[in-house]
C-alpha cells in the first residue's frame, strides 16, 4: 500500500483496505475518449484534484492522468503528484502499466502485460527493487489506488455487454493483489453534481471488503464516485 493511500483511509477509517476488481467485453466512444477533472475528498475535506484523460484509436486506447493529493497528518500537510499511464488494446486488455509518485515520499511502478506470467517491478520509497511475476487472464481490469479514472474503465466494460449482475478479475499493482468484483445496476437517480441536478445512472461495484456507488450519465462518462468504507468521494467539476 502506497504512503498515499494509507494516509487517505486513515484519516477516515483506520484499517480499511482498498477494493479489488476484474473483466468484461463492447462500449460506446463516449466513455473511451473523455477528458475531466474530479475533486476529491475524505470525511467531507477537500484532499486533491485528479486530471484525467482516456484516448482511444484503431488499435488501443490509453489512459493517464495527473493526481494531486493534500493530506494533514499528525498536524503536519503531506503532499503527494502520482502520475498513472495504463496501455490497453482495444478490446480492453491492459498491455503495460507505469505509475510514479513524487512528494513527501517517491516511488514508482511498472507492469508489463503483454508477457506470461505478467512482470512487475515496483521501485519502493526506501529506493529498493522488489520483481514479482503474476499469473493474469488476458482482460484483467486493472484498478490501482487512489486512481479514479479506472473506474471509468470499469464502467466500459461493464457496459459492453447486455447489463445484470456481472463478476470481473481485477489486478491492483500498488497492492500487487488480484481480486474480484461484482458490478450491478441500481437504477437512475437525481444527483447533485457541481451545483445542478442530473439523472444518472446508479452502479453498484462490491468487493471483498467495500461497496463502491458509481453515477454515470446517458454516455456513460462517470460523474461521482463514492467508497462509505473509506468516506472517500470524488465529484467531477468538468
Amino acid at each position: 500500500m502506497t504512503a498515499a493511500l494509507a494516509l487517505l483511509l486513515a484519516a477516515s477509517h483506520p484499517g480499511a483496505r482498498s477494493a479489488l476488481g476484474a473483466p468484461g467485453d463492447a462500449s460506446p466512444a463516449g466513455c473511451l475518449n473523455d477528458h475531466g477533472v474530479f475533486a476529491l475528498s475524505v470525511a467531507g475535506q477537500p484532499v486533491g484534484t485528479e486530471t484525467f484523460d482516456i484516448r482511444s484509436t484503431a488499435d488501443r486506447i490509453e489512459a493517464e492522468a495527473k493526481i494531486d493529493l493534500r493530506v494533514e497528518r499528525e498536524g503536519k500537510v503531506l503532499s503527494f503528484k502520482t502520475a498513472p499511464r495504463l496501455v490497453l488494446d482495444s478490446a480492453l486488455q491492459p498491455l503495460t502499466y507505469a505509475w510514479s509518485q513524487k512528494g513527501s515520499q517517491s516511488s514508482q511502478l511498472e507492469v508489463d502485460f503483454r508477457s506470461s506470467p505478467a512482470k512487475t517491478r515496483y521501485r519502493t520509497v526506501a529506493g529498493e527493487d522488489d520483481r514479482r511475476d503474476f499469473e493474469l487472464p488476458k482482460d484483467v481490469l486493472v484498478l490501482d489506488d487512489n486512481v479514479i479514472h479506472h473506474y471509468q474503465l470499469v464502467v466500459c466494460r461493464y457496459f459492453r455487454t447486455s447489463g445484470g449482475k456481472q463478476t470481473f478479475r481485477v489486478f491492483v499493482p500498488q497492492e500487487a493483489l488480484p481480486g474480484l468484483l461484482e458490478v450491478e445496476e441500481a437504477g437512475q437517480e437525481n444527483v447533485e453534481i457541481a451545483g445542478r441536478s442530473q439523472t444518472l445512472r446508479h452502479l453498484l461495484v462490491s468487493a471483498e471488503l467495500a461497496r463502491i456507488d458509481l453515477w454515470v450519465d446517458k454516455e456513460q462518462r462517470l460523474q461521482r464516485i463514492s467508497i462509505p468504507v473509506a468516506q472517500l468521494e470524488a465529484e467531477r467539476k468538468r
